[in-house]
């Protein structure tokens, strides 16, 4: 008898986060399909270790390569086929939204943004159903793997004389997860387990004994596996013959139930708690009362905060598990409505109005004729509402029965540069039709950081509904974070060791990414917990577990390494210029965090969009924290900008709430962009990520440069971009910087180039001034010299001459000047002659030589008002004449 197998375990992806069980998981099985089950088995990827086959954790699959392997698998050529094919996945499992619902074995050449998906579930179904192999297997260990038994597309066949086992690690929704206490994951663990026949009363096996055996060890997990088996039994693995040795456990159902529960990990590490982990989400609780009332009485409500503040975990595990279990009013329930807009917004606000219940072609032509309807008409929504609820409820004069509740989260992803001006526009006209239209009992809550509220101001009816109703999530104090740690473990029962307790709250509260990073860290610590020899007492977290694994800083540092892996190489570049930005550089002390702004990494060689798609990036991976900064207007009376949704993450009040302060206008930066500030999650990552440290020693001298830059380009624009020379570069700074500006243009953002323009403008337009005033002044001297010589000579040929009674009182009126150059003529001479004329000219030569002089006048009068030396300086320009 014939019995083939395929196994696979792909850790590395290029477009994917990278994994560390898959290889791990496929050698393991293929170890047990060899030993126990008498399978030929074929690995993918492969290499030889000590001359035997064994899977390679760092080779890559393509789909190819996949389809190829299951193809020789389950549809050989020539006439000797196996009697038993079995295939064995491990990796990451993808689900496609296209009208339709599609699962995906993910290869490492999958890119989701580029149309590849990976191995498709439907074509891995079709295939079966061609096979000619009597009996197939297929495990599959990954997210979405129960896409596989969606019979309704394809039916791999039960047909007579063939049998077949399928099993998934998880339904179609739900994802698999690694094991907290194990080097596999959780299903292949329960699989490795069920496979030893060692534990089995006969030694022997079989599809029906796995099913049971599986399920049974993954009850109380939060994945739920999926199984299809039919024909007759399968035996998958034997003792060969040797008498197995079963196990009987002494120990009471009460104490395999509380090891059940040592087994399970309340903490999220960076992903956020979901509604099924309500039970340990702790330290919100005051606030999720708060927001569920603001609910119940509002028809919208704006949940704003930064990233990586937990808007998430408080909609899904603390607004959605409260609405849903709490027994506030029997005569009311919520049908609650999740979604994130992505990449195809539209599409999914359709499936939120479309029953789960429908599924296959069904589902698709809901989804369509949904979508249909939401880009043909404005009141498209209200008409999706109107037919999912109760005719009882359309009547609001009396109470309604079922009200909807439409959460809308991440809203700021309507923004990414794949989603067109149109759609976007057109998602929000839905909101804001189901906001408006009073007559559906209808409550729609947003979920955004503070960037994307400044964005809705394009939209501007759905933007004064959200401002209107906006609730900014607020800081955790001290006690709250603290209970976040300790509250799940004392659930259940788990030890802790109270001076590591200490020792986390030290080293993450205060940091504008605390919580993201406190979960990753008691992620790590619950794999590293001390257990007991005898199992007796519940397992521990302790002090020297977390300064084995390095503490926050480690963490930090290969989170930070594997994230700058998955980036692109120019977006790497970008995510250089970010972490150096967001570097304080110490003078003579230890270099800092400091917080930067959007304008400072917008250059000409780095387009906003760039920019922005990687700060997505890093923000998604908790390495940064995105914040948009309070807009403040300004009360005419008392002069005082006044934040209209700010909070203080410095001061609290008594009571923990957040507490509002009084900012001068003055301290308000006149860039509407700087609004968005970028953080980094935590100081300790300066000090401890390797590959900033030899960013910062390649480039410290050009970064102090270039920051000083910066920080004097936004003083002037603070300043409403004066002319005034104390706020420009003048001079040997100017000209340094234009160097720095010609070798360096990369570094300096828009602002600061900008900055550099004006000041070089206004330098040139002094130097043009001071060029004057040397010119002007000797000539109107000497035009002054002139003037008065010829007063002086010509009031010599005046004294001669006999001057008519009056003239000279007449000529002294125009020009009183003469009196000074000589004596008064006789009184009654006539002037005749020559003279007459020059006499007629005095008083013309005197005002053109004050003409002259008029423009040297006003440039030394400017020059003299200017400063408190102006004259002094005055003086010194001049002196050399």
């Amino acid at each position: 008898m014939s019995r083939d197998a395929l196994t696979v375990g792909i850790n590395r992806y290029r477009n994917l986060p990278n994994l560390g069980a898959p290889a791990r998981d496929a050698e393991a099985i293929s170890a047990y399909l060899e030993r126990y089950g008498e399978f030929r088995v074929y690995r993918l990827p492969e290499t030889l270790e000590s001359g035997k086959p064994a899977i390679n954790p760092q080779s890559a699959i393509t789909t190819h390569d996949l389809e190829q392997a299951l193809i020789r698998l389950f549809k050989p050529c020539g006439k000797n086929i196996p009697q038993t094919a079995l295939f064995y996945y491990s990796g990451h499992g993808l689900q496609r939204h296209v009208g339709i619902r599609e699962g995906y074995l993910a290869t490492s050449d999958t890119n989701p943004n580029a149309g590849n998906y990976g191995l498709s579930l439907f074509w891995l179904r079709r295939l079966l159903q061609e096979s000619p192999v009597r009996q197939r297997i297929l495990l599959l260990d990954c997210c979405h793997s129960g896409e596989l038994l969606n019979f309704l597309e394809a039916d791999p066949g039960a047909r007579e004389g063939t049998d077949r086992l399928f099993m998934a690690a998880s339904r179609e929704f739900e994802a698999a997860y690694e094991a907290i206490d194990n080097s596999h994951s959780v299903f292949t663990q329960a699989l490795l387990a069920g496979l030893n026949p060692h534990k089995v009363k006969g030694g022997v096996v079989n599809n029906h004994h796995l099913c049971e055996a599986v399920n049974r060890q993954l009850q109380g997990e939060i994945q739920q596996p999926l199984f299809e088996s039919s024909g007759s039994a399968i035996v998958l693995t034997r003792t060969s013959g040797q008498q197995a040795a079963v196990q009987t456990s002494t120990k009471s159902l009460l104490e395999r139930l509380q090891q059940l529960k040592y087994a399970f990990c309340p903490f999220q590490g960076l992903q956020p708690f979901e509604e099924v982990h309500a039970n340990f989400f702790f330290g919100r609780e005051t606030f999720t009362q708060e927001l569920v009332q603001y609910v119940k009485r509002s028809r919208l409500c704006t949940l704003v905060g930064p990233s990586g503040s937990g808007k998430t975990s408080v909609l899904q595990a603390g607004l959605m598990h409260h609405l849903r279990h709490s027994a506030v009013s029997r005569d009311s329930s919520w049908d609650i409505r999740y979604l994130r807009p992505t990449q195809q917004p539209l599409q999914k606000l359709a499936e939120a109005f479309i029953s789960d219940h429908t599924t296959g072609v069904e589902r698709a032509e809901q989804i369509a004729r949904a979508e249909s309807l939401l880009t043909s008409t404005h009141s498209g929504c209200s008409a999706l509402v109107r037919s999912m609820l109760p005719d009882a409820s359309i009547n609001m004069a009396v109470p309604p029965a079922q009200q909807m509740l439409l959460i809308v989260d991440q809203l700021e992803d309507l923004w990414q540069p794949t989603i067109s001006d149109a759609e976007r526009a057109q998602f929000c006209r839905c909101l804001e039709d189901l906001v408006s239209n009073s007559h559906r009992p209808v409550h729609v809550v947003l979920g955004l950081r503070g960037e994307g509220l400044k964005r809705l101001q394009a939209y501007p009816q759905l933007y004064a509904l959200a401002m209107e109703h906006c609730l900014w999530l607020p800081p955790m104090s001290y006690e709250q974070v603290k209970a976040t740690i300790v509250k799940p473990l004392e659930k259940l029962g788990l030890g802790y060791d109270p001076n590591l307790i200490y020792t986390l709250l030290l080293d993450v509260v205060g940091a504008p990414g605390e919580l993201p990073m406190l979960q990753l860290a008691l992620l790590e610590l619950w794999r590293r917990r001390r257990r007991h020899p005898n199992s007796s007492e519940p397992p521990q977290l302790t002090l020297s577990a977390y300064a084995d694994m390095g503490g926050i800083r480690k963490l930090l540092s290969d989170l930070a390494t594997k994230t700058l892996g998955e980036l692109s190489t120019a977006e790497q570049a970008v995510a250089r210029r970010i972490f150096l930005s967001l570097t304080e550089l110490g003078n003579g002390t230890e270099d800092s965090r400091r917080r930067a702004s959007l304008n400072e990494l917008i250059t000409p060689a780095l387009s906003p969009t760039l920019v922005e798609s990687t700060l997505q990036k890093l923000a998604a991976a908790r390495m940064i924290i995105l914040n948009q900064q309070p807009h403040c207007h300004t009360d005419p009376q008392e002069g005082m900008a006044v934040p209209e949704l700010a909070w203080n993450s410095q001061k609290l009040t008594e009571e923990g709430r957040p507490q509002l302060s009084l900012l001068p206008c003055s301290q308000r930066h006149a860039n509407e962009g700087d609004a968005l500030t970028i953080d980094i999650v935590h100081e300790s990552l300066i000090r401890a990520w390797p590959q900033l440290q030899i960013w910062l020693s390649s480039c410290r001298s050009t970064l102090q440069q270039q920051r000083g830059l910066e920080t004097a380009a936004h003083e002037w624009a603070s300043q409403h971009q004066p002319a005034h020379p104390d706020y420009l570069l003048r001079g040997q700074r100017l000209r340094a910087a234009l160097t720095f500006q010609t070798q360096h243009e990369e570094w300096l953002s828009s602002l600061a180039q900008e900055y550099i323009a004006h000041s070089q403008q206004m330098e040139r337009r002094r130097q043009l001034q001071r060029w004057m005033l040397r010119s002007l002044i000797p000539v109107s001297l000497a035009a002054g010299m002139l003037a008065a010589y010829s007063y002086y000579n010509l009031k010599r040929q005046l004294a001669k001459q006999t001057v008519p009674a009056g003239a000279y009182e007449e000529l002294t009126t125009s020009d009183p000047i003469i009196p000074l150059m000589a004596q008064p003529p006789t009184a009654g001479a006539e002037v005749s002659g020559p003279f007459s004329s020059l006499a007629a000219l005095l008083p013309l030569t005197y005002n053109s030589a004050m003409s002259v002089l008029a423009p040297a006048r006003h440039i030394a009068s400017e020059q003299i008002m200017a400063s408190s030396g102006g004259l002094t300086s005055l003086i010194n320009k001049v002196g050399v004449f």
